[in-house]
């Protein structure tokens, strides 16, 4: 067996960058010897298993911290300190999986922006029955919007020429409704594009004037956001619905 190693063979024995050996020496995971000739690292064959034992523990996803105390861990405190690891990842893994059915449900709004883009004014009903009043002072509102900003809608009445934002979902008992389904109602979906969280009646009356062109009066228009995006400058996307009568 050899007596010992350089740091650019202990890398590429192991695969670990270089850069991660002088760190966890640094750090004072690894106890390292000089050459007294060149002042090189030098890596002994007990340095080797060291070093494996701490790459294994990292991908177990241990802490740094917590790697540092693995040589004063009784059998006792090094199974709590595992099942400890294995709690936080149960909990990393749930993040992730929401973050993955978060990153779904954008691209079906984005699959849905294509299908509005080729079928414009054509008769849909909504999918949701209310919408609520959003207050900017509302925390849960906005914990709402963050996690899922399909939630959050426009409404413009024309009648009023007037917009206000609001909820597809309450965050209170007996939350004011700006609006609420009406079954007895025509309904026309299309994609609504407006300057960049600063929507104006020029988002809306190009949509309200070709609707009048084509014999509907229009009541209410309602937007549910789907994404942001780039075209030639930076727009909001809605899925919007034209309540219509003839």
């Amino acid at each position: 067996m050899r007596n010992s190693f350089s740091i650019g063979e202990i890398s590429e024995l192991l695969g670990i960058p270089k850069s991660t050996l002088r760190y966890w020496e640094s750090e004072g995971l690894i106890e390292m010897q000089r050459d007294d000739l060149n002042n090189y690292r030098k890596y002994y064959p007990s340095s080797i298993f060291t070093i494996s034992d701490l790459a294994h523990f990292r991908c177990l996803r241990m802490s740094l911290q917590d790697m540092k105390s693995l040589p004063h861990l009784s059998p006792k405190e090094l199974a709590n300190s595992l099942l400890a690891l294995d709690e936080n990842l149960d909990n990393k893994l749930k993040e992730l999986y929401t973050a993955k059915d978060y990153i779904n449900n954008k691209m079906n709004h984005m699959k849905e922006y294509q299908r509005l883009s080729e079928n414009q004014y054509k008769q849909e009903n909504p999918d949701y029955n209310n919408i609520y009043l959003f207050s900017i002072d509302d925390t849960e509102a906005w914990s709402i919007y963050i996690k899922d900003q399909y939630q959050s809608i426009l409404l413009f009445n024309a009648e009023k020429d007037s917009i206000e934002t609001g909820l597809a979902v309450p965050t209170a008992k007996n939350q004011t409704k700006l609006w609420e389904k009406d079954n007895q109602s025509v309904y026309l979906s299309f994609v609504l594009k407006v300057a960049y969280s600063n929507p104006s009646f020029d988002d809306f009356k190009p949509h309200i004037d070709y609707l009048n062109q084509g014999g509907y009066k229009v009541s209410n228009i309602f937007a549910r956001y789907l994404f942001s995006a780039c075209d030639d400058r930076y727009y909001d996307y809605y899925k919007a619905f034209a309540e219509v009568s003839q």
